[in-house]
């Protein structure tokens, strides 16, 4: 009764405490709920670039700090320090990569661009920008769901986009990124490790290069199905899709699935 009693005394000199308000100020208008934001960043590297290793240890120890699935990064192998797959040899370079590499004018890596925001920035800009893009309030979700079959390598994603607020107009975009390629990485002083694991690499873009169109209206979801027959060469229970509605306002929303369990 007693703690009761504190608390309530606490309440009252806290609201007695505060500045007068006029009585016509006293109601505030509650904005809409936000759904949890999650940020998209899009490392570019390369097999020969020495310095690119450092970079994904900097991305690593971020998403040890807000998590994997909060923190979504792919790693686009594109550019001059990027090497194309030829028999014998397993490279990471894609064509879709080098054409984000060309259109965000990226002028040497390890760079990246983060929720498609700010620009193309070094490593020892991305810690702040990401901090930026958390703070950020999205009414955007994205529900993903992936069923593989095993038998026909085919994998049907069904997304589900919703805003809460206001007409959004923006693509989606769906991913195809792997874990776990076992490929060669060039390291300073021209060292060269055979079996570097590589992780998160952008393999295809399941929809376009840039996506597919879509428009949002407040509480009226907008379901989209897409079958994909996965590459001989990816290996499903390494593999996840990861999909990102944006616009000429940067990526809205990010999320990522698994595309079949280990």
């Amino acid at each position: 009764m007693k703690s009761l009693y504190f608390a309530l005394w606490a309440a009252v000199l806290l609201l007695t405490g505060c500045d007068p308000v006029a009585a016509d100020r006293r109601l505030i208008e509650v904005p809409a709920a936000t759904i949890q934001r999650n940020v998209l960043i899009e490392d570019f590297t390369g097999q020969r670039c020495i310095f690119c290793p450092e970079a994904t240890e900097v991305i690593t120890q971020l998403q040890a700090r807000y998590t994997a699935d909060q923190l979504i990064a792919v790693a686009i192998h594109a550019g001059p320090l990027a090497i194309k797959a030829v028999p014998g040899f397993v490279g990471l370079r894609t064509e879709v990569g080098d054409a984000y590499y060309k259109q965000w004018a990226v002028p040497n890596v390890p760079k990246a661009i983060i929720n498609r925001r700010g620009g193309v920035l070094a490593k020892e800009d991305w810690a702040g920008r990401i901090y930026d893009e958390f703070a950020r309030k999205t009414t955007v979700g994205i529900a993903l769901n992936c069923q593989y079959d095993a038998d026909t390598r085919r994998v049907e994603i069904e997304t589900q986009t919703t805003t809460l607020n206001g007409e959004v107009k923006g693509r989606l975009q769906l991913w195809l990124v792997e874990d776990g390629i076992v490929a060669p990485q060039l390291f300073p002083h021209n060292k060269t490790e055979k079996n570097y694991v590589h992780n998160h690499v952008l393999r295809a873009a399941v929809n376009g290069d840039w996506g597919t169109e879509l428009t949002l209206s407040p509480h009226q979801a907008q379901k989209e199905r897409t079958s994909y027959t996965l590459p001989v060469d990816i290996v499903p229970e390494k593999a996840w899709v990861v999909a990102f509605v944006y616009n000429d306002d940067g990526v809205l929303q990010a999320v990522r699935k698994k595309i079949a369990l280990s």
